[in-house]
């Protein structure tokens, strides 16, 4: 089984006709590091379900810091929220740090199908939900952990991020300065 379909195994709301009709408008791309599958400013509302690879959702503060908001991985959706929930331009840029496979789809035709298709409708209320989840997780670990359990948190959440990504963007997600995650790194290991 690809990874594809254990992607759409996780919903067992879908009927074979469902992920057929999905099939049938998404198309499959293969991207390289760097690319970027949403860009500052893009108005497409389209959503990518990551078959392999790794990618980024930053947002470019004035000063020209990048921060890093998000990683998802193989079985998981990349898109923003400016594009799918406000309709409005994306302040967010999504791009790729593993050559990547995914399917491409137009959330508009998404949305179309929900009408008269049950499981879609389900489908799409689920990335929302999911969406929502990864978000609200990250507000908490922001409010209420310090660096250290941040850390930690993701140590434990998404233990491949740490060989997976880039020191540098691994400490703009935590809040923290590349130097700050050098010596907390450093701490821990002694332990």
């Amino acid at each position: 089984m690809n990874k594809i379909e254990a992607f759409f195994d996780r919903f067992p709301f879908l009927k074979s006709e469902d992920i057929a009709l999905i099939h049938q408008i998404a198309v499959k791309k293969t991207y390289q590091v760097g690319d970027e599958f949403i860009k500052l400013g893009a108005t497409r509302k389209k959503i990518g379900i990551i078959q392999e690879g790794l990618i980024r959702g930053y947002y470019i503060k004035s000063s020209g810091e990048e921060v890093s908001i998000l990683f998802a991985k193989e079985g998981e959706v990349a898109s923003t929220h400016e594009l799918i929930f406000y309709n409005t331009p994306s302040r967010q840029i999504v791009e790729f740090l593993e050559p990547t496979t995914m399917l491409v789809l137009d959330y508009r035709d998404i949305e179309q199908l929900a009408l008269t298709h049950p499981g879609i409708e389900q489908l799409k209320n689920q990335f929302i939900q999911d969406y929502l989840v990864k978000v609200l997780q990250r507000l908490e670990t922001f409010l209420v952990y310090t660096p250290k359990e941040r850390y930690q948190w993701l140590m434990k959440e998404e233990p491949s991020f740490m060989q997976r990504v880039q020191q540098k963007h691994l400490a703009s997600f935590l809040g923290i300065t590349p130097v700050s995650l050098s010596r907390l790194r450093s701490r821990m290991n002694k332990k």
